[in-house]
């Protein structure tokens, strides 16, 4: 976990994810289960989570500190079992002779990408989009690119282009999160060319909702919502009410955004009556598992706070953060920061200053989005409360913090 920087809760969501890629069933490790685990409370896990804890750490279950019982026989051959389904599809499948070479690249090789796409998405829903994370996905999409050029089945190429169109999806999400605009905007034209060979509508999904960000970063409200309308209407969203709960809740900020209220608060209870909807142990990209209720709340938060009605809006982002785990340290930072906001829209300029404060400390909140909304509440606290006590005390005690000019 120390290696690769992964709380309790992060390494439960790879292993997961790893369990998925292996038996077809996203698996369902929580974070109390990796600290039993560490206590010694559980000394040898089930065998398919043997198998993902390896092939995450690339150790055998004994090198983690895990104590090997006397006798396990039918454990033993489970786990002869995943490994044979993990490597050819069925035992039947391996007693058959070969009538033809087999193709240089198969599912196996997809499944490690696709690993290595959660790793680096749990890694960001941490810590917030760095260079790191984006060369480190770029990386990723070269490789899937690179097998390509190797023999392979139909389907097995139309998924190495899908897993290519996600790893340059979450290259142009670390740039949305660092506002790196134009080089989100070359990843985001690249991964929806991709997506479009991989036949995969959950990866185009994605790459409209990115779309719908950028746009509202650069301040073009109403392609960011064409962009959300777009996300609403894949295939994806259709299937799974947990994305079209998401979709409506972009399509919500990009009405807010164009002014238009009432539409914005209906989107927002649509994206609330989907997510009710949506069916928890649906096998979902590492990606999505950032949305949850208390995500929407921040969310409807923001569309309140430009809808004016502040002291609602605060509620709901008190809510969000509240409900967000301990090892989301991006998220905290920037809907705290939309908290200090709503706080000084309110008039309480030392309650929003304590809060800016707290935010200020968090190391998440030196760049990207959280960096930009700090500067914004530098600029309006200068303007409202000026030579107040609280912005006195807000000058002396801010950590120094690059600026940004783009708009909220």
């Amino acid at each position: 976990m120390d290696e690769q920087g992964l709380s309790a809760a992060g390494l439960a969501r790879v292993l997961n994810a790893e369990i998925g890629a292996v038996t077809g069933r996203v698996g369902r490790l929580t974070e109390g289960t990796v600290r039993k685990w560490r206590s010694g409370e559980i000394r040898w896990p089930r065998a398919v989570q043997r198998v993902a804890l390896t092939r995450v750490s690339g150790r055998p279950a004994a090198a983690l500190g895990f104590a090997h019982p006397s006798a396990r026989p039918e454990e033993d051959a489970v786990l002869r079992r995943v490994f044979v389904t993990a490597t050819t599809g069925t035992a039947a499948a391996a007693a058959v002779p070969l009538l033809a070479a087999r193709p240089a690249v198969g599912t196996s090789d997809v499944h490690r990408l696709k690993q290595t796409v959660a790793h680096l998405t749990v890694l960001d829903d941490q810590r917030g989009g760095r260079d790191t994370i984006e060369s480190q996905a770029l990386a990723g999409a070269q490789h899937a690119l690179a097998l390509l050029r190797k023999p392979a089945t139909e389907r097995v190429r139309r998924r190495l282009y899908a897993v290519a169109a996600d790893c340059v999806g979450l290259a142009a999400w670390c740039c949305i999160d660092a506002r790196a605009s134009g080089r989100a905007q070359q990843h985001l034209e690249r991964a929806m060319t991709l997506a479009g060979l991989g036949q995969d509508s959950t990866a185009q999904f994605r790459i409209w909702q990115c779309m719908s960000m950028l746009s509202n970063q650069r301040g073009d409200h109403a392609q960011a919502l064409a962009a959300a309308q777009a996300s609403r209407y894949t295939g994806a969203a259709r299937r799974d009410s947990l994305l079209a709960s998401l979709a409506h809740a972009r399509i919500a900020l990009a009405h807010a955004r164009l002014g238009d209220h009432p539409a914005a608060r209906r989107s927002a209870g649509h994206a609330e009556a989907a997510l009710a909807k949506a069916a928890p142990d649906t096998p979902r990209p590492e990606w999505t598992a950032f949305y949850t209720k208390g995500e929407l709340d921040g969310l409807t938060g923001v569309v309140l706070a430009r809808a004016g009605a502040h002291q609602e809006a605060e509620a709901h982002l008190y809510q969000c953060v509240s409900a967000l785990r301990p090892d989301q340290h991006r998220n905290r930072a920037l809907y705290g920061a939309y908290i200090a906001l709503e706080q000084l829209a309110q008039g309480d300029a030392q309650a929003s200053v304590d809060t800016a404060l707290k935010v200020a400390a968090m190391p998440t909140s030196s760049t990207g989005r959280a960096s930009h909304l700090l500067d914004e509440f530098d600029t309006t606290l200068a303007t409202v409360a000026r030579g107040s006590e609280a912005a006195r005390t807000w000058a002396d005690r801010r950590p120094a913090t690059s600026r940004r000019d783009t708009p909220r």
